[in-house]
């Protein structure tokens, strides 16, 4: 290839990626306004009486009771959450999980809400950690905000599920003991000789601890 084409090429190249570089941070510093401008919205309908407030819905569509956003965030008109979303041309599920979000990180992760504000961090990224948190009460959402705020850019959502569980057993033991308790009703091994094949081999299936499931893996490989 010719060197001055192999050149031109290379300087083509980069202006396109500075171009979608400098798009991105348009869209993340548009879209961190957009987060400012809902919660303002939401400052503006706050109720006082849970009846009249937005609340969570479950995966299956019905209405759990619970304020859309975590301990501590002021409730907010559901009225006020169907306008907004329809000025958005939202869903109403979607716009009331945008509502939540906008409170969960300003009221209970504002350490995470200042690096969105600053434009330091996505506000994709946010809204996933802000999503996390949602049913952990005030010392264990602050617990989260402190450990990930300065590694939120980076930060996974495994990472942020560790950080989750952490603050569970630290601030929630009760809760904890629930979710040790279910995990304990999952855990199972089974051998099923009553289905062997042709070849005379039986299925072996269950779900272990991490370190029984290690010590079994151990065990077949010896």
């Amino acid at each position: 290839m010719n060197p001055t084409t192999s050149t031109h090429a290379a300087t083509a190249a980069g202006a396109v990626l500075g171009s979608i570089r400098q798009a991105r941070a348009e869209a993340n510093a548009a879209e961190a306004r957009v987060l400012a401008t809902v919660l303002e919205w939401a400052h503006l309908h706050v109720v006082d009486d849970l009846d009249d407030a937005a609340t969570l819905v479950t995966g299956t569509g019905r209405d759990t009771g619970i304020p859309i956003a975590g301990e501590g965030a002021p409730l907010v008109s559901e009225f006020a959450v169907w306008e907004l979303a329809a000025a958005l041309g939202l869903s109403i599920e979607s716009g009331r999980n945008l509502v939540a979000q906008a409170l969960e990180l300003a009221h209970r992760l504002p350490k995470t809400w200042a690096r969105v504000q600053a434009g330091s961090l996505a506000p994709w990224r946010a809204k996933r950690i802000a999503d996390a948190t949602l049913h952990l009460n005030q010392e264990a959402a602050g617990f989260v905000d402190a450990q990930v705020a300065p590694f939120a850019h980076k930060t996974g959502p495994t990472q942020t599920q560790r950080l989750v569980d952490q603050a569970i057993a630290l601030f929630m033991p009760e809760l904890a003991a629930e979710q040790r308790d279910r995990s304990a009703e999952q855990r199972y091994f089974a051998i099923d000789h009553d289905q062997v094949s042709f070849a005379g081999t039986s299925r072996v299936h269950g779900e272990l601890d991490l370190a029984d499931a290690i010590d079994l893996d151990d065990a077949v490989r010896r």
